[in-house]
């Protein structure tokens, strides 16, 4: 039975939200330091995770919206209802809450994707989307039900493959990525409800995968393989498209959709391994997914943060902001996505090619290809995500000379982030991951390395704290002999043009755009469009024309107001129930 308890600071902060939207944000904040301390005694290991992650984002982000918030009084409790939905997703007990939760953490988000910006089409985009998830995932809870409303081990995979899909589909994952509606509508939105969206809404997604995964006793090996693949190319992608993007918001939600493509690959990999029965692989790829899902929600969640600050979406004419914190926190914010070491993010994209060049080790067979070239996709895909990320900090916060200020308590959750990320990437592993060993031949303090490991043979090995101790010396060495960094500037030489003196964000992955202008540019544009897609809306355009035909055909037919219709229809419904339930 869900804990109504845990439900009630929530849903107080919605009317409180309607009343003051300074006072909805600061209950908002405070529910979710309750839901975080309720988190600590929770016993159910499944859950407990994902409530941290959530539960931080949302307060870092509800302190953040205190002053950020201009959009007048409905976002506030929107956004709050948005958050009770995925408070309830993490407390469901059975399939029809964990479906009410899912469908109210979705309107609210669509009515205020529409609401704010005035802009119908990113909203139904976001609907239409959100309605075909919850399609699969009704369909999938209703077979799943059959052994049981609340949840239970399944016997059957049907419920995993068809919630895998739908779940999928709200992490804007590969082939749903081709249509772009996730960048569409988290670029639209406001930056505190983007926050929320890219960093927890598509985290409810994993959960979902997750928690089905947990559940179901065979999973088919080809399903476990084909979810590899496609969260490889959705890291490569997802990279790919940000990289060449130009737009603050679409840089990160293709990031966000990079990101998702390395947990969905670990799922993979957890699913595979469950069913091979590798056991030690299993453990190190459920790690895997639990650290890769702290690291990318609360950065990610920080980093949308950062893009409220901007009043230009473009990153070539983004301002820089004059604030130590802010940028301290955007430093520590993109070296983690781009998967530098010590951040938490450079251990999870560690953990997640160990685990698939361990995996095709541990098989020694032609499948060993199939998780071999998925670790070079994802490397290539990680290759990406560092040079968009040095993009994305060198024009927004470092080399450049107009300036803004802005208020503390806007820089202080952009930098409170930032160092959690720091924070748990030279803790968190030693804390919760279950293979550590001393090396001291190799020179490693306090036992300090985390390995991974099959068949009891160390495999591979890292010390992030090491790694830190290392950073941190050798930088105060470097600063006390040299002192502050000194920047010089030389005159730039255009070819002998004044017109344009600085290199702009556009012109760094130009060269990629230029490789690939037959993908990124459809025959006979002029231009390449913002969002950096995609010759694939050529034919996602004949496919939702073929679909609307087909509809209208369907619905003149079948669904035409004639009662005899309906009485077929509900006789056969019933037909139904009685199998089933005779069954």
């Amino acid at each position: 039975m869900m804990n109504i308890l845990i439900l009630i600071p929530f849903l107080i902060t919605i009317p409180i939200s309607a009343i003051n939207r300074k006072l909805g944000y600061i209950a908002e904040a405070i529910s979710s330091v309750i839901f975080l301390t309720y988190s600590i005694f929770d016993s159910n290991q499944i859950t407990t995770p994902f409530i941290i992650i959530s539960s931080i984002v949302w307060l870092l982000t509800s302190v953040f919206s205190i002053e950020y918030d201009k959009y007048g009084k409905w976002l506030s409790p929107l956004y709050a209802t948005t958050i009770l939905g995925m408070v309830i997703i993490l407390q469901s007990t059975n399939y029809i809450e964990f479906l009410a939760g899912w469908e109210i953490m979705t309107i609210p988000a669509y009515i205020a994707i529409g609401l704010v910006r005035k802009e119908p089409r990113p909203a139904f985009i976001f609907m239409a989307f959100g309605e075909l998830s919850t399609a699969l995932l009704l369909a999938a809870f209703v077979i799943a039900s059959i052994e049981g409303i609340t949840y239970t081990y399944l016997s059957s995979p049907l419920p995993l493959i068809l919630a895998t899909f739908g779940f999928m589909i709200k992490m804007g994952i590969t082939p749903f990525m081709i249509s772009e509606w996730l960048p569409i509508a988290h670029g639209t939105a406001p930056s505190n409800l983007s926050s929320i969206l890219s960093a927890t809404m598509t985290l409810m997604g994993v959960y979902g995968i997750f928690r089905i995964t947990y559940l179901t006793l065979n999973i088919p090996l080809p399903f476990s393989l084909l979810i590899i693949g496609i969260g490889a190319f959705s890291v490569f992608f997802g990279a790919l498209y940000a990289y060449v993007n130009e737009s603050i918001k679409g840089i990160l939600a293709f990031s966000t959709i990079e990101n998702n493509g390395a947990i969905l690959t670990a799922i993979g990999i957890y699913m595979f391994s469950k069913q091979m029965g590798f056991q030690s692989i299993e453990t190190i790829s459920l790690y895997t997914i639990i650290i890769y899902a702290f690291a990318h929600s609360i950065a990610k969640g920080g980093l949308f943060l950062s893009s409220g600050l901007q009043e230009s979406q473009s990153i070539s004419f983004t301002e820089k902001i004059r604030d130590k914190a802010y940028t301290l926190g955007l430093v520590l914010l993109t070296s983690s996505m781009a998967g530098l070491l010590p951040n938490l993010g450079g251990i999870a994209s560690w953990l997640l090619l160990e685990n698939l060049f361990m995996t095709s080790f541990a098989l020694h067979s032609l499948l060993s290809s199939i998780f071999i070239v998925a670790g070079f996709i994802i490397a290539m895909g990680e290759g990406f995500a560092t040079a968009l990320l040095v993009r994305y900090i060198s024009y927004l916060s470092l080399f450049r000379n107009n300036i803004n200020r802005i208020k503390n308590i806007l820089s202080i959750p952009i930098l409170l982030s930032g160092i959690i990320i720091i924070t748990l990437g030279i803790t968190l592993p030693y804390f919760i991951y279950p293979y550590k060993t001393s090396i001291p031949q190799y020179g490693m303090l306090f036992n300090s390395v985390i390995i991974t490991q099959y068949d009891n043979n160390v495999f591979g090995g890292i010390s992030p704290l090491y790694v830190f101790i290392l950073i941190a010396a050798f930088s105060t060495i470097t600063y006390i002999t040299f002192g502050k960094p000194k920047i010089r500037k030389s005159k730039i030489w255009n070819n002998g043009v004044n017109d344009q003196e600085e290199y702009t964000a556009f012109a760094i992955p130009n060269n990629i755009r230029l490789m690939l202008r037959k993908l990124l540019k459809p025959e006979g544009e002029i231009y390449i469009p913002s969002y950096g897609l995609d010759v694939f809306w050529e034919y996602m355009y004949k496919i939702a024309k073929s679909l609307r035909t087909f509809g209208r055909k369907f619905g003149r037919t079948l669904i035409n107001s004639s009662i005899l219709w309906y009485i077929t229809y509900i006789i056969i419904i019933l037909i139904i129930t009685l199998l089933i339930i005779i069954s």
